[in-house]
């Protein structure tokens, strides 16, 4: 990995470069699988200090660019910072694309992690004519995430919505809690 660090009308002390190897190292570590390069640029604009750093790797580049009016060390932690946060969004990003490549809506051992909801206005429910049909007004497709059924409460207790899917950590198995017409809550659980 090459790691190059350059200044523009700004001298980069040892102490700088110090500074920004022990942190990136600390980072590219944590982060980064494969790196290719680093390059960081410290420039002094008027009265800017500008901090600019691009990491190009194997699976991702992420690069930033800060400022700061007060000193060059708070334009390299701001960048830094950004670096870090970039890099961990990336990562998450990364690995729950290869978690999906399996199947569009089972995780790996068959575990339901989407699952399509018809929701119905309660004035059209139904339409006119001999039979009276119901009529599918909207679909919606509603993540499944693991929980508590306290957690699942306090979900949809903060919510809009009139009820929430979940899978319960307690019993790994999909459940529906719903709030009821005198403001409880109620849970819907499989016998099986």
């Amino acid at each position: 990995m090459a790691t190059t660090i350059t200044g523009r009308k700004f001298e980069v002390t040892n102490d700088i470069r110090a500074l920004i190897t022990k942190k990136l190292d600390k980072i590219l570590d944590k982060l980064f699988d494969d790196v290719i390069e680093v390059r960081v640029v410290l420039q002094v604009q008027k009265y800017r200090n500008l901090c600019e750093i691009l990491i190009t790797g194997k699976e991702q580049d992420v690069k930033a660019a800060q400022e700061s009016g007060e000193s060059m060390q708070d334009a390299i932690n701001l960048a830094l910072d950004h670096v870090k946060r970039q890099a961990q969004k990336n990562r998450s990003t990364i690995r729950d694309h290869h978690r999906k490549a399996g199947s569009l809506n089972k995780a790996p051992g068959g575990l339901v992690t989407q699952w399509s909801v018809q929701v119905l206005e309660p004035g059209k429910l139904r339409q006119s004519g001999p039979k009276r049909l119901p009529r599918i007004i909207k679909t919606n497709n509603l993540a499944i995430l693991p929980m508590t059924i306290e957690d699942a409460a306090e979900s949809l207790d903060g919510s809009k919505n009139e009820f929430i899917v979940f899978r319960d950590l307690d019993t790994d198995r999909i459940s529906v809690m719903y709030k009821r017409r005198d403001n409880n809550l109620g849970l819907i659980a499989p016998e099986i």
